[in-house]
């Protein structure tokens, strides 16, 4: 969780706040109840100059939106060893909510410029038992669809400065909709397709380095 308290605002404050947000704007256009139940688990932070708003070391279910501002990707040992940089649109914190590994890198905001804007929302309902789970079957696709091509964008970084390498040319598998609408199983593949990316993101990042190009940068 992050270390600074979570503005207060109400329900509708927040629904408006994320009305620009595609990854929003998916679930309410298919059902509007199910974006009110997101935005129940949902708070939005303002990040000071120079704060630290997330630690490494830490589990978390929750997912990062970077509304306004810039954000640093830092190593946890010392931050003036900056990993990557986050912009506004960016996403971050999608792999430790697949996974449910620990964060790896800090993520602080830099002095000397005006206050970053985060709005965050707690995803562990993706994980919850269906009979205990408020989320739609629909609503855990489209979840799940926009992570994975979160982490395909992330994966396609590497391809573009790393054309060569071998880690970087296995294919993307395709995942077929069933022309019946909506199914557990491909929920399943999504879920599994999700880990697949996320765990050989961890690997590229390990194995090449993180890749900074101010347009967001593999965060976990």
């Amino acid at each position: 969780m992050p270390m600074n308290p979570a503005l207060q605002l109400t329900a509708e404050e927040l629904e408006k706040k994320v009305a620009s947000l595609h990854f929003f704007k998916e679930v309410g256009r298919h059902d509007p109840q199910q974006l009110r139940i997101l935005i129940q688990q949902s708070h939005l932070y303002s990040v000071a100059p120079g704060e630290t708003f997330l630690k490494a070391g830490e589990q978390g279910s929750w997912m990062y939106f970077l509304m306004r501002g810039k954000l640093l990707v830092c190593d946890p040992l010392d931050h003036s060893k900056v990993i990557g940089v986050l912009i506004p649109g960016d996403v971050f914190g999608e792999i430790a909510v697949i996974t449910g590994n620990k964060r790896t890198q800090d993520i602080v905001a830099p002095g000397l410029i005006r206050e970053a804007i985060v709005f965050a929302t707690d995803f562990a309902c993706l994980h919850a038992k269906p009979e205990h789970n408020p989320l739609t079957l629909p609503t855990k696709l489209i979840v799940y669809r926009q992570i994975v091509h979160i982490l395909r964008w992330r994966i396609e970084l590497y391809r573009s400065r790393f054309p060569d390498h071998p880690m970087v040319r296995v294919p993307f598998n395709l995942i077929h909709r069933s022309p019946a609408g909506d199914t557990e199983e491909e929920l399943q593949e999504q879920r599994d397709y999700a880990l697949f990316l996320a765990d050989r993101l961890q690997q590229l990042n390990t194995k090449l380095g993180p890749i900074n190009n101010d347009v967001g940068d593999v965060v976990s």
